[in-house]
């Protein structure tokens, strides 16, 4: 014989009314009993990281998600879906904010007015967003984005949002002693989205006395962007090559 699920506290209870007779208890209790031995079909029904695909949409729904895109990815729908309350929850703040662009699959940076060099505006905040995964930036996103983040902020907030991208480059060096001089470019192609272009072009000459630095090279581009291009060329004279790259960082400012 199994074990009864039977809540304890039911065996108790009735909403049968006092005059109530022994078998119409006993047919209450059995229909009980048989109600709780069955187990529950949909256990992960409202969670929106565990729910079936075709239930997200209607859980968002029901949460009130306020941007909605059928062509994002299952785990974006999820976030949303996942996240719309507390981000509602939340909303007016940095962690609200931080919270809607997580949906998205996005890291933040979130400095408000007083945190900026030089300070800015009071109640301005500046945004620095970057894609799991460091994707290009795409314009479709980045303008949810925004719609979100305007859901989200305090009505007095001005928000300054900057997106960060990746950008792919190799890098070839040639040295040789006086007089042979030889010259490589490294080339990196950063493509944002379909439109718009961007190249940098890096080339290095060296011949023979000291190290050579390449300090941090910063590629801006603002939305929308017809074409960048950048180079930088460096001539040098080393009898023994020390050379430092620093990062290629690339930010779209919408």
């Amino acid at each position: 014989m199994s074990q009864s699920k039977l809540p304890s506290t039911l065996k108790t209870y009735s909403v049968l009314p006092d005059n109530r007779s022994p078998l119409e208890r006993a047919l209450e209790l059995a229909l009980s009993e048989a109600l709780y031995s069955i187990d529950h079909p949909y256990p992960e029904l409202l969670d929106a990281q565990k729910t079936r695909n075709e239930a997200i949409s209607t859980l968002a729904a029901e949460k009130q998600v306020p941007i909605w895109d059928t062509e994002d990815t299952e785990q974006v729908k999820r976030n949303l879906a996942g996240n719309a309350w507390k981000v509602r929850q939340l909303s007016g703040t940095k962690a609200g904010l931080a919270l809607a662009l997580k949906s998205f699959e996005f890291l933040s940076e979130i400095k408000s007015w007083y945190q900026q060099v030089p300070k800015t505006e009071p109640y301005s905040l500046d945004i620095v967003a970057w894609e799991k995964g460091n994707k290009p930036v795409n314009v479709a996103n980045a303008k949810k984005l925004i719609a979100y983040i305007e859901d989200t902020k305090s009505e007095r907030d001005t928000i300054e949002l900057s997106l960060m991208f990746g950008v792919e480059t190799s890098l070839g060096l040639a040295g040789a002693r006086a007089p042979s001089i030889n010259v490589k470019e490294a080339e990196a192609d950063a493509n944002l989205w379909p439109m718009p272009k961007a190249s940098v072009s890096l080339s290095i000459a060296a011949a023979i006395p000291p190290a050579v630095t390449i300090q941090p090279l910063n590629l801006q581009a603002i939305i929308p962007v017809v074409k960048s291009y950048g180079r930088l060329g460096i001539t040098a004279l080393a009898d023994h090559y020390s050379f430092t790259l620093s990062p290629v960082n690339a930010k779209a400012i919408i």
